[in-house]
């Protein structure tokens, strides 16, 4: 078992759940983002502010400039693996993705650390060094940060970005008729979990890792470069979660082809066979049982389509000729992506799954 600088713990085993599994379940975070609607509405507000929390977006939008948006996220989480150099790349993936799922491009970043004592200078070094590197490939620079003891190990970025104001990637833009894309396959939440319980093998821990390592950056500006103008990235709350924050945001429903899904090789027998099934993504599927129709779907699908995903894919609404665009831009550059549904007329934020 591969282990931190701290010798013989390992980071999976300081948490409950790893990465985006610790956030907020979606049901609880809407009785809470709902409680703060007054305290928000009554605070100071500026005309320059284009999108903050009620918008439910990935980042919020502030114009700096006429037709120019910084776009300002905060990303942070427990462990997604035993190894501080892996969890720092992963970690900074998961935080720039905010800004790629905006359609924008990152200018800077903050780290955000919280650590035990006993892991010691070797586990923030790793930490911090492999999530500079990471920030490296796209030019942001590491600029500062907030660093605390505590019992659970977290770690993240606050990462500010830049976009034109027409060429913003919006949960609020998907419309009826728009094909819906997912350009990385679901599981990883179940794998992590896999792992912590001592069954998912080494080789599809390795995968899960090489999953949420890899950047949405190519994904995100081949969507700009489509037209395409409504997106989010999928995170904690799972497929299903995000695209129900899409939908409710546009006035819209959604029919998804379960079968259309892509999924990690393995997953499926991590649940079947081994029974892995994370809480983090039980919640999930029990929050959105009520707006959610099945037809047809088994139930461990319906969990995998509710998995909490850590550093997960884009998931676009797009025209038809967008769509085609990318999907010719996805197979010449390499970017993973599935067709797997479409918006449709219906109450806003319903869903039908058919298997």
């Amino acid at each position: 078992m591969e282990k931190n600088g701290a010798g013989s713990v390992d980071l999976l085993e300081l948490t409950a759940a790893g990465g985006c599994g610790c956030k907020l379940p979606l049901d609880l975070m809407g009785q809470f983002m709902t409680s703060l609607r007054g305290l928000i509405g009554a605070a100071p507000t500026s005309d320059a502010v284009k999108a903050d929390s009620s918008h439910r977006d990935d980042a919020a939008l502030y114009e700096i400039a006429p037709g120019r948006l910084l776009a300002v996220t905060a990303d942070f989480g427990t462990p997604v693996s035993s190894d501080a150099k892996v969890w720092g790349r992963i970690a900074a993936q998961n935080a720039l993705s905010d800004v790629y799922a905006m359609g924008a491009r990152p200018l800077l970043a903050l780290s955000m650390l919280a650590l035990p004592r006993h892991l010691g200078l070797d586990v923030m070094s790793d930490l911090t060094a492999a999530a500079v590197a990471t920030l490296a490939e796209s030019t942001t620079p590491l600029v500062g940060g907030h660093t605390v003891v505590s019992e659970v190990p977290m770690f993240g970025l606050c990462v500010v970005g830049e976009v034109l104001a027409d060429q913003a990637l919006l949960l609020g833009n998907a419309r009826p008729g728009q094909v819906l894309i997912l350009t990385k396959a679901l599981g990883t939440g179940i794998v992590i979990a896999g792992r912590k319980a001592g069954v998912a093998s080494p080789a599809l821990v390795r995968m899960a890792e090489e999953l949420m390592s890899a950047s949405n950056r190519a994904a995100a500006e081949a969507a700009v470069r489509c037209g395409i103008r409504a997106a989010t990235d999928v995170t904690g709350f799972g497929l299903i979660g995000h695209l129900l924050n899409m939908l409710s945001a546009s006035g819209c429903a959604a029919v998804v082809r379960a079968h259309a899904v892509p999924v990690m090789a393995g997953v499926a027998d991590l649940l079947d066979t081994h029974g892995v099934v994370p809480n983090s993504g039980e919640r999930n599927l029990f929050a959105v049982e009520d707006r959610t129709t099945w037809s047809d779907v088994a139930y461990g699908m319906r969990l995998i389509l509710s998995d909490a995903q850590t550093s997960g894919g884009l998931l676009l609404a797009a025209d038809g000729s967008a769509a085609d665009a990318f999907m010719a831009a996805s197979a010449r550059d390499g970017i993973p992506a599935s067709v797997i549904g479409m918006v449709t007329d219906g109450p806003a934020g319903t869903l039908e799954v058919r298997g």
